[in-house]
């Protein structure tokens, strides 16, 4: 197992706790770097603030999410 970022500490460990250390590094929410410190990644904190936090327990509801959340991000952009 690798060290942990302090500064994250919380959220990897709440990360590791519901999926499991493997699947985390597997989907990207976990990087380990050459001397073996696990920092969390964006995609992480964007799971955690997304799914976790809002409450989304099936794929369809984390697909319709993530849906929601890219649409909303391309129509600010040709706001602009």
């Amino acid at each position: 197992m690798p060290v942990f970022d302090f500064q994250n500490m919380q959220q990897i460990q709440a990360l590791v706790d519901s999926l499991g250390e493997a699947e985390c590094k597997r989907l990207g929410f976990l990087f380990e770097d050459e001397r073996g410190v696990a920092t969390l990644t964006t995609a992480g904190m964007g799971y955690l603030i997304d799914v976790e936090a809002g409450g989304i327990s099936t794929v369809a509801e984390a697909y319709a999410a993530g849906y929601q959340q890219a649409a909303e991000f391309h129509s600010r952009e040709n706001e602009v």
